[in-house]
């Protein structure tokens, strides 16, 4: 049976996957071990200064307890902007990964940074933007964190998403750091679960994604940007047949 590594995205930590983690351990059969994973200031790494780190050294990093954990040759699912780091990760070790799998993840092209394929427009104000679907620059960041975390949440799951969004800190240099991905192409099997609802990254540009990551299958689900949250037994589901 094969292993399954899970990577948050922004503002997020392992905590995210404990709902669907409910779900995936909850039948038999599926994954071997499951190992959920923190970028450094967020999750069970909250605190940390990471103002000099490179996307490279969180890569690191992140390889470092993949191995620390005496994973090899595992599946990755990594979530929004978990995107830009992952194809560093089986370029570093390519050993510890059999499969990526992003999930309505976020790819800029070569050399261009997170900030920059967002943009400051709403969605489908710059085409040559992602864009918000709020104003980025008269919301507070609750209000924008609202507008792309809680969509078909109730109002306690929502209060305890954003309560812990709040205390994570991601990396400065994923969101500001150029994407590279030399040396990736081909390297290992690549699969793109697209949310059909998602606020944050519209399905065209999803599609997008997917093609610079070199997914050879698209699987679509229907749901907003935080399936792990709103639709765990859905992913769980998803999940489980990719092993």
């Amino acid at each position: 049976m094969t292993d399954l590594i899970l990577l948050h995205g922004g503002e997020h930590g392992s905590w995210c996957w404990d709902r669907a983690l409910d779900r995936l351990t909850a039948q038999p059969g599926g994954f071997a071990r499951i190992l959920t994973l923190d970028m450094p200031g967020c999750g069970r790494k909250r605190g940390r200064d990471t103002s000099g780190l490179s996307i490279a050294e969180v890569a690191r990093e992140l390889n470092e307890d993949v191995r620390a954990a005496g994973f090899e040759g595992g599946v990755l699912v990594g979530h929004s902007v978990a995107g830009i780091v992952m194809p560093l990760l089986p370029i570093q070790e390519p050993e510890l990964y059999s499969q990526l799998v992003y999930l309505a993840a976020s790819l800029p092209e070569e050399g261009q940074t997170i900030v920059e394929m967002m943009g400051t427009a709403l969605h489908d104000e710059d085409p040559e933007t992602v864009g918000w679907p709020v104003d980025p620059a008269t919301s507070t960041p609750q209000e924008l964190n609202r507008a792309m975390f809680c969509q078909d949440l109730d109002e306690a799951t929502a209060a305890w998403l954003l309560g812990e969004v709040a205390l994570d800190s991601t990396p400065a240099s994923v969101m500001t750091g150029p994407a590279t991905r030399r040396g990736y192409d081909g390297l290992v099997p690549a699969t793109y679960i697209l949310t059909q609802r998602d606020r944050i990254l519209p399905p065209t540009w999803q599609r997008r994604f997917a093609e610079r990551a070199g997914c050879d299958r698209v699987l679509e689900i229907d749901t907003p940007h935080e399936p792990f949250v709103s639709r765990p037994d859905l992913l769980a589901e998803v999940l489980r047949q990719l092993a």
